[in-house]
């Protein structure tokens, strides 16, 4: 028997697969909907158990919040300046308002019956925990799609365990990459269809089209659900015929609808490669209807002409990418100003890679990156043995790129982990099966049990921890490496910030981890905040904090400057004084005040220290 017909007789290996495409069968919609409550009900419980603030810690959660209140306002749909945020004019961001039009709805829904304060903090309860059901649906359907309804509960499980564990979906995550996640497990469940049916391509590619809409951070796995549509279809041929075409048609025209319907007029032929631009938006026309037209004419041809005809769709999409976007092409963080790279880039935790995670939290390298590399492992070795081929090279490909994607900045983790729920479930399965026909057989339950602990990232964390500890009790640092650990918010706190609300409204020169809180507590303006958009910005703001006093004056009027912040335990302030002691930030933290600083009165303690200046 040959390959292909080999391939084609595992799909039905078991009763269920042949109705796997379908989410319609008893206790599915029943699973889904408990672990969804459970998940929900978690969240919310821990929330109100821990509460300090209705928004999220993460300094994005203020930032959606800032952009929102802004839309709101009045402020365009089209115009994402954050006129508030860097040098006069404001900064361009790149957060999509697909993300900013259900939070504005909630808070407008809420605001029919609750004051303004309270309707958005119900809106930033409700949208995180919301996006868990559509997250859970994805999921389930994706594990019954790998292994049938033990897989599918396995999934489930899985989920739960590590969307409990995270703050992306917990009250108060307004950030972008909740629904970035729901988004790509969605798409991982559509493109394992062991039916292979064009809607369900074509909905992975409109899910693609708005993954790369809301952030361009899921670009790699995007371009590889693609690569891998075209690679099937070159493969298989008219088994993945109507698939191809539906995938390429529907990528082209969504990702058109969304440059359109998301992107001004006058930015249309401005290429950006933090967002959907024409560089984004013209690839995806030029690929997809590149692959539809191949699918169409060349499926019944020999295999070498199908992946020939790929070979040239891929020649004319790379010529394309050179001519429109050549500076999407290497690193994203390589046009980043050396200053930024040296005083900011190693400060934001999420952009970190795995060397520096290795040395920086080496007790945490298991959690983020074993379960990812365990289950492309288990992948392969599925595909070896020649089971559910198709499946686990989609899987291995989605999950590959992810942790690779995860290696270069630790953010691509939780995609990298959710997806590998997927394969490691339908293995959990199937070994718990072997379990109960072999009781008796103790490595049989050996075999069951670390599959299932070796599938939890927090498992891993955990252990990575306690062995962390011991290490640190032996050398005699335990307590040392905990004091260094913790974090001071006097500068990110409400409480403290509130207060600078009734100066009149200026912009405030600080490190750049205050900014999205100044710009949600405060009516004034900031000259730096942790967004890559406003380089000339966080440029201005190191360069000021690192100069003699004399021309920091000099720079601080230039920039219209009405406040100073600094913070003592700020990483930024910290690394100045430790390289630049004779530098104005590092002077004002040891007390030294200029004359043409004032100070002003504040209740926040020693670290937060906050200037008027004079003129």
């Amino acid at each position: 028997m040959s390959r292909n017909g080999k391939e084609a007789a595992t799909l039905p290996e078991r009763s269920s697969a042949i109705r796997a495409g379908r989410a319609d069968f008893p206790g599915f919609w029943q699973s889904v909907v408990l672990f969804t409550l459970l998940a929900v009900a978690y969240q919310v419980v821990t929330h109100f158990l821990n509460y300090r603030d209705y928004i999220g810690p993460d300094p994005d959660d203020s930032m959606r919040l800032v952009q929102v209140r802004d839309f709101l306002a009045g402020q365009g749909w089209f115009d994402l300046t954050q006129y508030r945020l860097g040098p006069e004019g404001g900064t361009l961001m790149h957060w999509s308002r697909l993300v900013d039009l259900p939070i504005a709805g909630l808070i407008l829904f809420f605001g029919l019956f609750m004051a303004p304060a309270s309707a958005e903090a119900a809106a930033a309860l409700v949208w995180p925990v919301l996006l868990i059901l559509p997250l859970m649906a994805s999921m389930a359907l994706a594990g019954y799609r790998m292994g049938g309804r033990q897989a599918m509960v396995m999934a489930l499980g899985l989920a739960l365990i590590f969307t409990c564990a995270i703050t992306r979906f917990s009250p108060g995550g307004l950030d972008h990459h909740n629904v970035q996640l729901v988004l790509t497990i969605f798409i991982a469940a559509m493109m394992i269809d062991p039916l292979a049916r064009a809607g369900s391509f074509a909905a992975a590619a409109i899910a693609g089209a708005l993954a790369l809409a809301v952030g361009a951070e899921t670009t790699p796995l995007v371009a590889v659900s693609a690569i891998t549509t075209a690679v099937l279809w070159g493969r298989y041929g008219t088994r993945y015929r109507r698939a191809a075409i539906a995938y390429g048609i529907a990528f082209a025209i969504a990702s058109a609808v969304l440059f359109f319907g998301t992107v001004p007029p006058a930015l249309y032929s401005y290429v950006t490669c933090d967002t959907l631009s024409v560089g984004f938006a013209s690839l995806a026309a030029l690929g997809g209807f590149g692959l539809a037209a191949a699918a169409a004419g060349l499926s019944t041809s020999a295999t070498p002409m199908r992946y020939l005809s790929l070979a040239g769709v891929g020649v004319v999409v790379a010529i394309a990418a050179v001519l429109i976007a050549p500076q999407c092409l290497g690193n994203p963080l390589s046009s980043l100003d050396p200053l930024l790279k040296t005083m900011w880039l190693g400060s934001i935790t999420e952009a970190q890679s795995i060397v520096s995670e290795m040395t920086a939290n080496p007790s945490l390298i298991g959690g983020l990156y074993a379960v990812g590399l365990i289950a492309v492992a288990v992948c392969l070795a599925r595909i070896h043995r020649g089971q559910r081929v198709v499946q686990h090279a989609i899987m291995a490909a989605l999950i590959g790129v992810s942790w690779l994607v995860a290696a270069v900045q630790v953010r691509g983790m939780i995609f990298a982990n959710f997806l590998a729920f997927v394969p490691l479930s339908a293995l959990i399965a199937d070994l718990r099966d072997h379990y109960l026909r072999h009781r008796k057989d103790n490595r049989a339950a050996v075999a069951f049990v670390l599959s299932v602990l070796a599938s939890v990232p927090s498992v891993w964390t955990v252990a990575g921890v306690l062995v962390a500890e011991a290490g640190s009790a032996v050398a005699g640092d335990r307590d040392e490496r905990k004091k260094a650990a913790r974090k001071d918010d006097a500068c990110t706190s409400g409480d403290n910030l509130k207060p600078l609300a009734d100066l009149l409204p200026g912009r405030i020169l600080s490190t750049a981890n205050p900014g999205s809180a100044l710009l949600r507590f405060t009516p004034h303006s900031v000259l730096t905040a942790n967004y890559h958009r406003n380089q000339k910005g966080m440029v201005a703001a190191l360069e000021i904090g690192m100069a003699s006093p004399e021309n920091a004056y000099r720079m601080i009027l230039d920039q219209n400057v009405a406040y100073v912040l600094v913070c003592n335990d700020d990483p930024q302030v910290k690394m100045m004084v430790k390289n630049h002691p004779d530098g104005f930030f590092a002077r004002l933290a040891d007390g030294e005040i200029p004359e043409f600083l004032m100070p002003l009165p504040h209740q926040a303690g020693d670290t937060f220290k906050l200037f008027r200046v004079l003129s």
